[in-house]
């Protein structure tokens, strides 16, 4: 008879344990200022900022190792 309880219990009890997780960080989200804006910045316009110096830079640092 143990068999017939946990066939409902276990996926029920999963499925109520998943729901009640996803509505804490649904709270969490929607109630912390900060973290509805911390993916903002992906929607602006990227700048392209190359990893090489160009050939015009005269720094005084363009021939140094990092």
């Amino acid at each position: 008879m143990s068999w017939l309880f946990l066939d409902w219990f276990v996926p029920l009890y999963l499925l109520v344990s998943v729901l009640v997780l996803a509505g804490f960080g649904a709270c969490l989200y929607f109630l912390e200022p900060g973290l509805q804006d911390a993916h903002k910045w992906s929607s602006k316009t990227v700048r392209h900022h190359p990893l090489v110096a160009s050939v015009n830079c005269r720094d005084d640092d363009s021939n140094a190792l990092i």
